[in-house]
């Protein structure tokens, strides 16, 4: 199956916020400006969420990954405003923080693109894809502020305890499994 023109515009909030995260990386590496960074993701996700009423015209629509139904859109509705509400929260936060803040945005974005994979995910590979998409820049998220003990000891053990889960998913998935053979 080829992807169409309707697919890329299905598809156009998770790219849109891709390209953000690849922005806001490059104008990181360039030159690190707080509150541009901020401004820059905030405008992202205003642009994937006002996008979603381009792809409602569309839906539902299904590529070989992903489905775009109304309710792989109410969750990209809800993940992108929860995503532009800790973005302009954080930036209050980070004003005094005595560190990088700019990276916090990039965590964010990558966060919120595993968020859209998650919730429109058909396949188990783009399921897992988009669950460890989502989780590995919460790992961060949690100890960004690693010189308070509580962030750091809260980033670890989620990394711990997650780290048992996927291995644990695969192999109650493959008892559920049909063989092949049968």
């Amino acid at each position: 199956m080829t992807l169409t023109l309707t697919h890329l515009v299905a598809l156009l909030p998770l790219i849109l916020v891709c390209v953000t995260a690849i922005v806001v990386m490059l104008g990181i590496a360039w030159r690190r400006h707080h509150s541009g960074t901020a401004f820059a993701t905030v405008v992202g996700l205003n642009l994937a969420l006002f996008s979603l009423l381009i792809v409602w015209q569309v839906a539902p629509l299904e590529t070989p990954l992903l489905a775009v139904d109304g309710l792989a859109m109410f969750a990209a509705v809800l993940i992108l405003v929860s995503s532009l509400a800790c973005a302009t929260l954080a930036h209050a936060y980070l004003e005094h923080y005595q560190g990088p803040r700019e990276e916090f945005y990039l965590l964010l974005l990558c966060a919120a693109a595993g968020g859209l994979v998650l919730s429109a995910s058909q396949h188990l590979a783009t399921l897992f894809f988009g669950l460890e998409l989502l989780s590995m820049p919460l790992y961060g998220m949690l100890a960004y502020t690693f010189h308070e003990r509580r962030s750091l000891e809260a980033g670890i053990k989620y990394l711990v305890l997650s780290a048992g889960v996927p291995p644990f998913c695969c192999s109650a998935w493959r008892c559920f499994m049909p063989r092949p053979d049968a």
